[in-house]
């Protein structure tokens, strides 16, 4: 039977128990007095929405640097894990069909950081999925990953809890709250419990819990689409993951089939309550199909048998938000983590959770990802997955005003 929640002050109090939230309890729970809360079921939202790809080639120096610490450790995780399998090594292709140097840069930083890396010219002699694929450039990396988002919560949460953290599904926060220029806890149905600290790592609904305290941080929920084929022939556990990047399509093996997305992009703001898993409209699935039938013709005869869409939160820059707000004492950031809380789920944990408990990451620069730093008034989506096509969005889009009740996410 799960224990009552007791409005009793704790120290740290983390708003969304998905990868970011959970990852963070599991680094702050041995030294500090840490209350998880959820609107929904640990690891149910975004976290339960993505494709399990741990991407080490991203676009953003900071992501990558992220990634490569968090894929370290998913090669040996540690014995919370030993019985839940996280990840597993595939491999990767990420190409290119138009941009000759998108992603230039990145292939340079992982090189140098010793990630094992080449060109190839035949990018079908390791995934079969790109024969006769007219790609400009592409990358093999040997040692890619997919992971299983549940069994990350699932270890994380294990972690914590050894260490005393209290996690509550079920238990909206109706917000934050603020004295002075100060967080100093969270109101929920059960009245307000108090704390030192509240990271705030609930994902979509992050933006929304900070505007009703005040706080105004350009986090953008943009929703894509994942779609799961019938069983195709190429398909195998063993077949690496392929990306082409500038075209913005995806595919890796899964059931037997494929997981797909052409990497559509829709701002949308998640309603009231737990549940932002959507279903599939025409338009996107149209547009995997005939990305898949340009630029991975071998997989271009799939059928369709199901799928979902999910939200993905970003900052203006594409930079998550990590570590306490210079704006408001009290308040730690876990959020805009975009489509890369898995790939970077285990080092902003330990990023934040460090900086909270007062210790140094040298690896991470803290004014690169503050909550606080300078952001863009506009930027760039992609409506259709793709470079070419992207479109201006303002940053001060979103929910006119701050709602009544603003749930956690996760």
């Amino acid at each position: 039977m799960r224990p009552t929640l007791r409005p009793v002050p704790y120290d740290v109090i983390i708003v969304g128990a998905g990868l970011g939230g959970c990852s963070v309890a599991s680094f702050i729970a041995p030294e500090r007095s840490v209350l998880v809360l959820d609107q929904g079921e640990p690891g149910a939202e975004a976290s339960a929405q993505n494709a399990g790809m741990v991407r080490r080639l991203g676009e953003d120096p900071y992501e990558r640097i992220l990634a490569m610490r968090t894929h370290d450790w998913l090669c040996a995780p540690g014995d919370d894990w030993a019985d839940l399998a996280p990840s597993r090594r595939t491999g990767a292709v990420l190409a290119l069909a138009h941009e000759d140097h998108h992603l230039h840069d990145a292939a340079a930083h992982a090189m140098a950081s010793g990630v094992r890396i080449e060109e190839l010219d035949a990018p079908a002699s390791v995934a079969p999925a790109l024969a006769g694929s007219r790609l400009r450039k592409a990358w093999w990396l040997p040692d890619e990953r997919v992971a299983d988002p549940w069994s990350l919560v699932s270890g994380f949460l294990r972690r914590a809890r050894r260490h005393g953290a209290v996690v509550h599904g079920g238990e909206p926060v109706l917000g934050l709250v603020r004295q002075g220029d100060r967080i100093t806890g969270v109101r929920t149905p059960l009245g307000t419990i108090s704390a030192g600290s509240v990271v705030l790592a609930a994902g979509a609904w992050s933006a929304g819990l900070a505007l009703g305290a005040g706080l105004r941080r350009p986090l953008i929920p943009l929703r894509r689409t994942l779609l799961q084929t019938e069983p195709h022939p190429l398909s195998s556990p063993e077949h690496p993951w392929c990306w082409v990047d500038d075209v913005g399509i995806y595919a890796r093996p899964e059931g037997g089939g494929w997981l797909v997305s052409g990497c559509d992009e829709e701002v949308s703001w998640p309603s009231d309550g737990p549940g932002s898993r959507g279903p599939v409209a025409d338009l996107p699935r149209a547009l995997a199909a005939d990305k898949l039938a340009r630029w991975m013709p071998a997989l271009g005869d799939v059928r369709f048998r199901g799928g979902w869409t999910g939200l993905r939160t970003f900052a203006p820059d594409r930079r998550p938000l990590l570590g306490s707000d210079p704006d408001l004492d009290g308040l730690w950031w876990a959020a805009g983590l975009g489509g890369f809380g898995v790939t970077c789920s285990y080092a902003i944990g330990e990023a934040v959770g460090s900086w909270l408990l007062g210790q140094p990451v040298p690896w991470l620069s803290q004014e690169a990802v503050s909550p606080g730093r300078l952001q863009y008034g506009r930027w760039l989506i992609r409506p259709e997955g793709d470079l070419a096509s992207a479109q201006i969005t303002s940053a001060a889009s979103g929910p006119p005003t701050p709602p009544d009740r603003m749930p956690a996410g996760s």
